[in-house]
């Protein structure tokens, strides 16, 4: 979603290490895309969509109507990074989703109005109440494919990740007995996304609470991002026309910071203080998310032409 600087050589963002270490040594300019295309010649290809909802959507359409580029068998990994709630999971950790739901689509009321039998201040549209069956906009939820997601998760769940000190000590501010404390795990959860940049507990109960309604409780959040509702609803649309398949579409985060405050802390003191968890998760992106990819491009022939049965 997003490079710090130059796309070798500096401080890495998301796409540096899979630009790197997948030799993509060749560009195609995208018209309409935040960045060109980098591909190796094994069949791997990495676009960088720029932050928010807005722009992944506008530069998955970009690649999925260029002309030069045939997606019809093409499998899809969203890599990125992500905040994580220590209720769930721990900083450097990897999640694979199969429920992706949008966070922005709402109405909401400031947080010292709302009445005061209401649990959030942003709440289902075209309601006067939390929730209703008021009215949807389409691009509220997506369900991925589950056999893909257990695929993914199959296969990258004891890879090895990548830990520090410094992080471990962050994690210890929190209670003993959360999730928070463990280390870096492989895991499958569900994500919210939107292109505010939301902290503290409360928030982080009603990104829970958001994502159990509209998946009539299936999905359980583990992972709020900026851009994935975007970029879904690009590749849906571009599904829908015959250009990719949405049935070959993977979502993988890895957490870099907790989306509240630990103990003693108040959620605006928290929302920049600590980034011992950034390049873990940049790290851990790409560990856990190229042994699918190597694995897909290993073994082509089952592949190519749809998913294979869990063995």
């Amino acid at each position: 979603m997003y490079e710090i600087g130059e796309i070798k050589g500096d401080k890495a963002g998301e796409a540096q290490l899979w630009v790197e270490r997948e030799n993509m040594i060749h560009t195609m300019n995208i018209p309409g895309a935040y960045s060109p295309l980098y591909y190796n010649d094994k069949g791997e290809g990495l676009i960088v969509t720029g932050v928010g909802v807005s722009n992944a959507a506008a530069s998955l359409m970009a690649i999925g109507l260029n002309p030069n580029i045939n997606l019809h068998h093409t499998y899809f990994i969203i890599a990125g990074i992500a905040g994580t709630s220590p209720n769930v999971c721990t900083i450097g950790s990897a999640a694979w989703a199969e429920w992706v739901v949008d966070g922005d689509l709402c109405h909401e009321i400031d947080g010292r109005e709302i009445s005061s039998n209401w649990n959030f201040s942003r709440f289902h549209l075209g309601c006067n109440e939390p929730w209703c069956k008021g009215f949807k906009i389409g691009t509220e939820v997506f369900h991925l494919n589950s056999i893909l997601t257990e695929w993914s998760y199959k296969l990258s769940k004891n890879v090895k990740l990548f830990d520090s000190k410094e992080a471990q000590e962050f994690r210890n501010t929190f209670p003993k007995n959360l999730p928070a404390r463990q280390v870096p795990f492989v895991t499958k959860g569900d994500d919210i996304s939107g292109s505010t940049y939301w902290q503290g507990k409360l928030a982080s109960e009603w990104a829970s609470w958001w994502v159990k309604q509209w998946t009539n409780n299936a999905g359980t959040y583990y992972m709020t991002n900026m851009e994935d509702s975007g970029t879904l609803t690009a590749l849906k649309r571009l599904s829908d026309c015959d250009r990719i398949s949405f049935d070959r579409i993977m979502v993988l985060r890895t957490a870099s910071d907790f989306d509240q405050q630990s103990v003693n802390q108040s959620a605006q003191q928290s929302i920049h203080q600590n980034n011992s968890g950034f390049s873990l998760s940049i790290e851990n992106a790409y560990r856990v998310g190229s042994t699918v990819t190597h694995y897909i491009i290993n073994n082509w022939n089952e592949w190519k032409n749809g998913i294979p049965e869990l063995k």
